[in-house]
């Protein structure tokens, strides 16, 4: 599906606001480590001293719309119980209508107890309620929830969502652990502060290493070799444009400079 121009703005001001946040490296579309989640834009802010540790990294969610926010959002734990819950309503009514419909057992195993039962000649109106909920909780849980999944996982120290006015109704909405900022007026407004997540060091080198290898796809391509053909390789370029900041410019660029309870965007 083609990208919307309200979505590239979006990523826009998002990579904007990485350079902001003195970010050193910024790229779109990169996939997360210690996942198959791919992320609207990544940022990697190098330490301002020498050590053996890796920078800090940002991950960026932008959404455009209140149904594009919902589709991803959804607590994890939640949503397990609920899929468990109704497995055991399932199995509770498959043993009820055993008993009452005999004949519909396949004759598949060599104990009554291990066979299958098809109920699919009988409209049982529960029965096929039951296990069209069970489906969609377990596509949810095998294909949903990126945000709680993305946190869980550690793919980023910081992660943000960059929304359109009005998609995050109340903070409470808001994904645990992650930050957002709402494009108001061209430009965007912390609503909520991000959490300082547990990843490794590895997974931090892995998304810097990303970053840096779609920055390289996009120098290819301003060189006439193949390379990112959409409106994110203009961006992109015009964003890393940005000189360097010196130490002198980086007060926040040491992982000891910030609050252990969370990030605090713009100080």
């Amino acid at each position: 599906m083609a990208e919307s121009v309200e979505h590239r703005k979006l990523k826009r001001l998002a990579r904007f606001w990485l350079k902001q946040e003195k970010c050193d490296a910024v790229a779109c579309e990169i996939r997360l480590p210690l996942s198959n989640f791919r992320v609207d834009v990544a940022g990697y802010r190098s330490l301002k001293s020498l050590s053996g540790e890796p920078g800090t990294t940002f991950a960026i969610e932008c959404k455009q719309s209140r149904s594009d926010f919902l589709r991803d959002a959804g607590n994890e734990s939640s949503i397990v119980s609920n899929r468990d819950a109704s497995m055991r309503r399932i199995s509770k009514l498959r043993d009820l209508l055993a008993m009452h419909l005999p004949h519909c057992r396949l004759y598949d195993s060599l104990f009554a107890e291990y066979d299958t039962y098809d109920f699919s000649g009988w409209r049982h109106d529960v029965w096929f309620t039951l296990n069209a909920e069970y489906m969609r909780l377990s596509r949810r849980v095998r294909k949903g929830l990126k945000f709680d999944k993305v946190v869980r996982y550690g793919c980023a120290r910081y992660c943000y969502l960059v929304v359109s006015e009005n998609v995050i109704r109340s903070e409470s909405e808001l994904p645990l652990g992650w930050g957002c900022l709402e494009a108001k007026g061209g430009r965007l407004v912390v609503l909520r502060n991000a959490l300082r997540l547990e990843t490794t060091a590895a997974a931090r080198l892995k998304l810097l290493e990303r970053i840096a290898r779609a920055m390289c796809r996009l120098k290819k391509g301003k060189m006439g070799h193949d390379g990112p053909d959409s409106d994110d390789a203009a961006i992109v370029g015009e964003v890393n444009q940005f000189p360097a900041s010196n130490d002198r410019d980086h007060p926040l660029a040491g992982e000891n400079a910030r609050d252990e309870g969370g990030y605090k965007a713009g100080q």
